[in-house]
C-alpha cells in the first residue's frame, strides 16, 4: 500500500512540473518531417531557467524559440485555468501556420486521456479554447482582451516592414497583458 501512496504521488509531482510536462508529453515535428517527443535543446533551456515577465529573444535562426514559446503556452492554458494567451505573426498566413505546427499538433499528439481531461471546446484554425476556459489564438494584432502570455514572432520584420503594425503591438497588444505576466518578443 505504501509503495502505491509512493508511485501515485510521484506521479502527481511530475504533472505538476512544468519542465516535466514541456519535456515528456508533448510531440513536435523535426526538422526532418519526423514525429519526434519535444526535449528542450540548451537554448529552450536557458530560456526556461531565466524566463521573466518581459523575455526579449535575440537569436539566430532555427534554435526551436517559436515552438518552446508556443509549447510553454499551450502547457500554461492546459494546467492553468483561465488562461489567456496569444500570438501575433507578421501576417495571416504565417500566423495560421504558427498555430496549426506548433500548437495544434502537439494538442492533437498528447494522449488521449489528457485530450478528454481537458477538451478543446472550440477549434477554429486560429484559436483553441478549452475546458478549463482558457484559450490560445493567433493573429496579427491583439488589442482587445486581456492576456497572461503574448508571443510576438518576428517583431524587428514588423517594425521594418509594418511600422503601423509595430506602433500598435506597442500600444495595445503589450498593454493587454498585465503586470506580471509574460511577453515573449
Amino acid at each position: 500500500m505504501a509503495k502505491l501512496v509512493k508511485q501515485k504521488t510521484a506521479v502527481i509531482d511530475r504533472f505538476t512540473d512544468p519542465r516535466w510536462r514541456l519535456n515528456n508529453l508533448y510531440y513536435i515535428t523535426d526538422e526532418n518531417g519526423q514525429v519526434v517527443p519535444f526535449r528542450m535543446n540548451w537554448a529552450q533551456e536557458e530560456l526556461f531557467e531565466g524566463l521573466h515577465s518581459l523575455n526579449l529573444i535575440l537569436k539566430a535562426r532555427q534554435l526551436g524559440m517559436t515552438t518552446f514559446i508556443q509549447l510553454f503556452c499551450l502547457d500554461n492554458c492546459l494546467w492553468v485555468p483561465n488562461t489567456r494567451a496569444g500570438v501575433i505573426a507578421h501576417n495571416q498566413d504565417d500566423a495560421k501556420v504558427i498555430f496549426r505546427d506548433k500548437v495544434k499538433f502537439p494538442y492533437e499528439h498528447l494522449p488521449e486521456g489528457l485530450r478528454m481531461t481537458i477538451p478543446a471546446k472550440q477549434d477554429r484554425a486560429e484559436e483553441l479554447v478549452f475546458a478549463n476556459n482558457s484559450s490560445i489564438r493567433v493573429a496579427t494584432s491583439m488589442r482587445s482582451g486581456t492576456l497572461q502570455i503574448l508571443h510576438v514572432s518576428e517583431y524587428g520584420k514588423i517594425a521594418a516592414k509594418y511600422p503601423d503594425k509595430s506602433r500598435e503591438i506597442r500600444t495595445g497588444a503589450f498593454n493587454a497583458v498585465h503586470a506580471g505576466n509574460r511577453i515573449f518578443v
